[in-house]
């Protein structure tokens, strides 16, 4: 694996397939009736492509080294983590969400890219003025486990079972 940290995970040798997954908090209808966050899209994001999977506690994007085309999305993640699994390896970050703050591209603090070439996990930090000599940070967390998971969601959920128990 490459890891930069500025453009998240990204593997040049693609050889396998690579899913990353992502949280969504569900409510049931009658316990909460406000929106519960924002999903961005971009102009050539396509919802009916295969390699994305919703469920009702996360969704996943699955990279496809025979697919060219490019999907994008963002999120506004509160629960502060994301996983990518590959051949056997669970890559997990965690990152924290400050409530009120104003993120980039419609509040997206959580960013997934995928075509044929690389599968891709971003954070972004929020937004902020910088002063002259001021210094700011974007903190990430990063585990890897050797823990082989599925692109479903219930193998998928194995993930969040990861990142509770990496919880300070």
């Amino acid at each position: 694996f490459f890891f930069q940290a500025e453009d998240g995970i990204r593997d040049y040798k693609v050889t396998g397939v690579q899913t990353c997954a992502l949280p969504i908090s569900y409510r049931s209808h009658d316990d909460d009736l406000l929106p519960a966050r924002p999903m961005v899209l971009w102009s050539y994001t396509n919802l009916k492509d295969p390699r994305w999977m919703f469920g009702a506690t996360l969704f996943t994007l699955t990279q496809d080294p025979n697919n060219k085309e490019a999907q994008k999305i963002g999120i506004l993640n509160k629960q502060g983590w994301a996983a990518y699994s590959r051949k056997g390896l669970l890559f997990v970050k965690r990152f924290r969400y400050e409530e009120g703050k104003t993120y980039p591209d419609y509040q997206s603090n959580m960013e997934t890219f995928t075509n044929d070439a690389i599968l891709e996990i971003e954070t972004l930090g929020a937004l902020e003025r910088v002063q002259p000599e001021q210094t700011i940070s974007h903190v990430e967390d990063w585990w890897l486990f050797e823990k082989k998971v599925g692109a479903t969601e219930v193998t998928m959920n194995r993930s969040e079972e990861h990142t509770s128990e990496l919880q300070s």
